[in-house]
């Protein structure tokens, strides 16, 4: 077993990899989601309240941790892109630390960032990077990794343990709080082990377990929460956060056609990992019964559940909350063979091993870098639209959807775009009402009136809607509209959808 927890040469040179492969996703585009994280952090830096000024349905984490990379780096692709590259080398390196004694041959755990993170960046498009799965493993392995550790503990070092890994715990619950299944499996393990395994009491077990991890998961909760107070909007997210989402899952239609895809590209991107995270299941249920495998396969179950409860907006990006999982398992399950594989007497299996594991994940990964050494590596503004145009066929035109409101003697304010929120981010725009533009689907029936009084009191001298959003409006609340066509008259009509100009 490996006890050293200092990186070597490999590590340094697998990190090496990861920086590089971070790289090439610098210049990748915002999809329409990215679009609207990046716009709500944005007005939060120009003063406004998230949920009280800006609306959307989602804990703050994802808008947080926008916030943070647009303040750092600006907002824009290549800004919040490289502040997400730092989060997963970060990531990386907490990696090679933790699971050195988790593996039995060095080579093989050196090689746990490349089949996490390194996995994550080559099968994602621009849909995938920086949305909430993604992002949410980093803080999910922390807390692990914690409750891992307070098994070997007792006493006052089991205590912090479990205060950390609850803290952190706390802080994922702000990305997502559907997410405290996945810790609950994390510590219902602990739980179980003190009560069958080591028989202690239940006074020992409500100190040392129940009682830090409900002090470390509060704490971030309540800090958050009296940020919200302090501004008088605590009951808006309240509601944002517990009454709105069962009622907007209610009111959604199933989508299969969604569901199928989401499954389908799961299943192309990561069934070479699945076999082989398999093999380490297999392993660790006949010989060693590592508490660790049970942990991560723990996440990978609970992990489904949560993807499985969300089937009504079911999206490829949701199964990003199992690379963290399922990279380590299969980096464990390689563990496994690597002494079989050095003993046979012809390379030949293990290269067709190793070719078959990664040859759907190096063709994408050398599509990415042709398409951007092609493009002079997108060092420039128009070398880099042309690339991001690879990765985003829609880019240029919503990019010429701005040019119309950014010319000479246009009207000044904020404008509002029932449609792709990228058109803020062309235009350099903020969003005039509070109630977002973006997946109108999945707006409640109240909320519909509410937008009609934003927009006639905000008055934005333009706005755009997209044809499918008409269609969406134009079914759920026509008078919307209606209200336009009498406020406003159409500036241009496009491909994309309509403009509209104040009267």
């Amino acid at each position: 077993m490996i006890s050293t927890t200092k990186l070597n040469r490999i590590d340094f040179l697998v990190i090496i990899v990861i920086v590089i492969i971070g790289l090439i996703h610098l210049p990748f585009p915002f999809d329409g989601d990215q679009a609207f994280f990046r716009l709500g952090a944005l007005e939060m830096q120009q003063g406004k309240v998230l949920y009280r000024d800006f609306w959307d349905v989602k804990q703050p984490g994802i808008f947080c941790f926008y916030f943070l990379a647009g303040t750092l780096f600006g907002f824009n692709e290549i800004g919040i892109h490289a502040f997400e590259l730092i989060y997963m080398v970060f990531f990386s390196i907490i990696l090679l630390l933790t699971l050195k004694s988790y593996f039995r041959h060095q080579i093989i755990a050196s090689l746990v960032p490349l089949l996490t993170v390194g996995v994550y960046y080559v099968v994602s498009g621009a849909w995938h990077l920086t949305q909430v799965e993604a992002l949410v493993g980093f803080p999910l392995f922390l807390c692990l990794w914690l409750t891992f550790q307070s098994f070997k503990s007792e006493g006052k070092q089991r205590f912090i343990l479990l205060l950390l890994s609850g803290f952190i715990g706390g802080i994922v619950l702000l990305f997502k709080l559907i997410f405290l299944l996945i810790l609950f499996s994390f510590w219902l393990t602990i739980l179980m082990y003190s009560v069958l395994i080591k028989r202690q009491s239940i006074q020992k077990i409500f100190l040392e377990i129940c009682l830090p991890i409900f002090i470390g998961i509060i704490f971030p909760l309540l800090v958050v929460a009296s940020y919200f107070a302090w501004f008088n909007s605590f009951s808006i997210v309240y509601q944002t956060f517990f009454i709105y989402p069962p009622l907007i899952i209610a009111n959604s239609a199933l989508n299969q056609k969604d569901v199928v895809s989401g499954i389908k590209w799961f299943l192309q991107n990561f069934y070479p990992l699945a076999l082989m995270a398999i093999v380490a299941i297999d392993v660790s249920w006949r010989k060693s019964k590592n508490i660790l495998t049970w942990l991560l396969v723990a996440w990978c179950i609970f992990g489904l559940s949560v993807i499985a409860l969300q089937y009504k907006a079911l999206w490829e990006y949701h199964f990003l909350l199992l690379f963290v999982p399922i990279g380590i398992l299969a980096t464990k399950g390689l563990d496994g063979l690597w002494d079989y594989l050095k003993e046979l007497s012809s390379p030949i299996p293990t290269i067709l091993l190793i070719f078959l594991l990664f040859l759907p994940l190096s063709s994408t990964l050398i599509k990415k870098s042709v398409t951007l050494v092609n493009n002079n590596f997108a060092l420039t503004e128009d070398t880099r639209l042309k690339y991001q145009t690879v990765f985003r066929k829609k880019y240029p035109s919503l990019h010429s959807e701005a040019n119309l409101i950014s010319q000479p003697g246009s009207l000044s304010g904020e404008i509002y775009v029932a449609g792709d929120p990228a058109i803020y981010y062309f235009s350099g725009r903020t969003q005039a009402t509070i109630l977002r533009g973006w997946a109108l689907e999945y707006f409640l029936p109240e909320q519909w009136l509410t937008l009609l009084e934003q927009l006639d009191s905000s008055k934005p001298p333009y706005i755009f809607i997209d044809y499918e959003p008409q269609a969406i409006i134009k079914e759920n609340f026509p008078k919307l509209l209606e209200f336009v066509e009498q406020k406003y008259q159409i500036l241009r009509q496009s491909n994309n959808g309509i403009w509209y100009i104040i009267k």
